[in-house]
């Protein structure tokens, strides 16, 4: 393989890994923003205490999930 072949196929692993990463960081973000909403906008702030937890609850396991697939994309694109 020639030196521009490996440069163009370590930038094209790079491109991949990058989107990746920010697809991970903008899933939580945006997950994090729709709980924030939904936290705010049910007036779960001033809910009772087990409402307030059942709904922190909810949110740690979703986030858990996003990133645990959304990782799972960044590690097949950086051993790829």
């Amino acid at each position: 393989m020639t030196e521009v072949a490996a440069d163009e196929a370590r930038a094209a692993k790079l491109a991949v890994l990058r989107r990746a990463t920010i697809q991970l960081v903008v899933g939580v973000v945006l997950l994090d923003a729709l709980a924030l909403a939904c936290y705010y906008g049910f007036n779960i702030a001033h809910a009772v205490r087990k409402t307030q937890m059942t709904f922190t609850v909810a949110w740690t396991v979703m986030t858990a999930l996003t990133v645990a697939f959304l990782l799972k994309r960044v590690r097949a694109a950086r051993f790829r």
